[in-house]
């Protein structure tokens, strides 16, 4: 691998250049903060430009997924790793000497990687625009995001879990779950990248269940090559029509906050659950798409993202948006 000790040369110049640091983090109190242990990020921050090594690795984690960072890298002066707001600007830090002893005590060139890839997924969640930090069900959706994209990378299921395995705690506590949970959903991620490729081999241990610790309906999981990827569709007609009338559906109208209708499908039926799931009904049967959560882009309140992290974003009067800044859809109030 390219990367082969970057950590290290890292760390070196971070030693040598630290009296040239970039920004003092210090006068601008952080607004929140998703910290990898979880401890509070305190005292004099010190902020200085990443390595092009590691920006390298943060540009191939976004290339995965087809992204372009919300945030910015820095090396700095922290405990660890951490997901920063300051100032409505999004930072990632990380400590190079951390990760460079992270490396050396797993024994694998992805721990790092898996980390910076976990704080990644804090922000491209929208996990810091709450103000709340770290906290069990957002821990766990940005440790599901890291094992989804080490294993794009090309990093098995035990490189994607080394960290997790040596550092994590077996109880959990009020910012951050148990080991056993956080193992689970980094190898449900790898297992849904997998699923996304259609290349299933060493797939992990399927019988095992995600913790019903973030809350999500009880429905069945539509198969992949039925679902209408609204971040990226396949075929959206320029002049398609969408079906404006209210669709029939077997879900309690209780449940439902808005009808979705999506060009590229015009007759499906399309939910918006009061929980904040996109579903589709179809045949009867009510299948999980997405969910709606707070936008990780600027200029927009909402998103709508699923299991392969693509996203959509909602704009102005209900008009839904693709990744690429094309309308796909619109949102319609019950």
């Amino acid at each position: 691998m390219k990367t082969r000790h970057f950590f290290i040369l890292i760390a070196l110049v971070f030693c040598i250049f630290e009296a040239s640091a970039q920004r003092m983090f210090a006068a601008d109190k952080h607004t929140s903060a998703c910290s990898y242990y979880g401890e509070a990020i305190t005292g004099d921050i010190k902020a200085y430009t990443a390595d092009p090594a590691a920006e390298k690795v943060v540009k191939n984690i976004l290339s995965v997924i087809g992204l372009r960072p919300n945030f910015q890298l820095r090396a700095a002066n922290v405990p660890n790793a951490a997901a920063v707001l300051l100032n409505s600007k999004r930072y990632i830090l990380y400590n190079p000497k951390f990760m460079n002893e992270i490396n050396s005590a797993t024994g694998s060139e992805w721990a790092a990687i898996s980390i910076l890839a976990h704080e990644i997924g804090h922000h491209l969640n929208g996990h810091t625009l709450d103000k709340v930090g770290s906290r069990p069900e957002t821990e766990l959706e940005a440790d599901e995001f890291s094992g989804f994209v080490l294993r794009k990378m090309g990093a098995s299921l035990k490189d994607a879990q080394a960290v997790m395995g040596l550092i994590a705690s077996l109880k959990g506590s009020h910012s951050h779950p148990a080991k056993k949970d956080r193992l689970v959903y980094i190898a449900a991620g790898w297992n849904n990248a997998g699923e996304s490729s259609g290349n299933n081999r060493d797939v992990a241990d399927a019988s095992i269940n995600k913790p019903a610790i973030v809350e999500r309906p009880q429905v069945m999981q539509k198969p992949q090559s039925t679902i209408v990827s609204y971040s990226k569709p396949k075929a959206v007609s320029k002049s398609s029509k969408v079906n404006a009338s209210k669709p029939e559906s077997v879900i309690d109208d209780k449940f439902v906050a808005s009808y979705a209708y999506f060009e590229a499908d015009p007759k499906g039926k399309y939910y918006i659950t009061m929980k904040g799931n996109l579903v589709q009904l179809d045949n009867n049967t009510v299948y999980m798409i997405g969910r709606l959560s707070q936008s990780n882009k600027p200029g927009y309140e909402l998103m709508l993202s699923d299991k392969q992290y693509n996203y959509m974003y909602i704009g102005n009067g209900g008009v839904i948006i693709n990744s690429a800044g094309k309308r796909v859809g619109h949102l319609e109030a019950r």
